[in-house]
Order: C-alpha cells, then sequence, then structure tokens
C-alpha cells in the first residue's frame, strides 16, 4: 500500500501539460487538457465512481495525456489494487503520437515495466477508425484490405 502513495503522488504532480508549448497546436487541433484534480472531482462527485470501474476496462477516445485515465488509476490504487493490474484494463485513443507517449509516461509512474502494456492499450489513431481490439494490428480495418489489396496487385508483377 505504501507504493501505491508514491504511484498516487507520481500521478497528482505528474504536471499539467508540463513541457510542452501548445500555442500554435491548440489553434489547429483545439486540444483541451483537464487538470488532474478536476478529473478527480468528476469521478468521485458526479460518476459516482463504482466498483466496476474497479475492474472493468475504462476507454478515452480523447486520451490526450492522460489526466483521465490517471484519475481512474488514482482510485485504483486508493482501492489497494497493484499497479499492474489498475493499469492493464485502461485504453484510449488519440490522434496525436507526443500526447499518447506522454501518455504513457504519465501511467507508468516511473515503471518502465508496464510500457508494453501500454502501448498495447494506449495507441495513436483516429477513435471514430480504430478497430478496437487492442492486438497491435494496423488500427483500421480499411487499411488492412489496402494493404492486402496492395500485396495482391504487386504478385501478378513480381518476376523473382
Amino acid at each position: 500500500m505504501e507504493q501505491n502513495k508514491i504511484y498516487i503522488d507520481y500521478l497528482k504532480n505528474f504536471g499539467y501539460m508540463q513541457d510542452i508549448n501548445r500555442s500554435d497546436r491548440v489553434k489547429k487541433t483545439q486540444e483541451v487538457f483537464t487538470p488532474i484534480n478536476a478529473c478527480i472531482d468528476l469521478i468521485e462527485h458526479t460518476m459516482k465512481f463504482t466498483d466496476n470501474m474497479l475492474y472493468d476496462t475504462v476507454f478515452d477516445n480523447c486520451v490526450g495525456d492522460g489526466e483521465w485515465l490517471g484519475a481512474v488509476l488514482i482510485k485504483r490504487l486508493e482501492a489497494g489494487i497493484d499497479l499492474q493490474t489498475a493499469v492493464s484494463t485502461l485504453r484510449g485513443c488519440d490522434l496525436q503520437t507526443d500526447n499518447v507517449k506522454r501518455c504513457h509516461k504519465r501511467l507508468s509512474c516511473g515503471n518502465e515495466s508496464l510500457y508494453p502494456i501500454l502501448r498495447k492499450n494506449i495507441v495513436a489513431s483516429d477513435s471514430l477508425r480504430y478497430h478496437y481490439r487492442w492486438d497491435n494490428t494496423a488500427p483500421y480495418d480499411d487499411e488492412v484490405k489496402e494493404q492486402e489489396f496492395e500485396k495482391r496487385l504487386n504478385s501478378l508483377f513480381d518476376f523473382d
């Protein structure tokens, strides 16, 4: 439980948009990031954090740098769930690769052994097109079909 307190402190102090200059990109992408305390408050008072959220899969389709999933992770850690178990059912998508990398860093709580889980479950993709299989395959089914078509077309003209 003492280790969980360390992870909770890490998550709470991770830094809101830390080291990121978003002034130009905010105008282009309309990204909005919610401070961790607001996420925790909303989960506690509005969404009535339930036992289901402790163990079931929680998904954020605009994960950004992981503030919302970080708040869920804090609640799981406060309930005594170990970090790996708590992280294993968090899922997210975001269009911006740097946001996803930052989310991985936040949710790992400094534990790099969690990166394989996080890279599989928190992905850079368009959440409106993502296939939601979380299996490390190409993110869009139509993209796979295009790749298969190109492979068949190229095989027709392969003279090796």
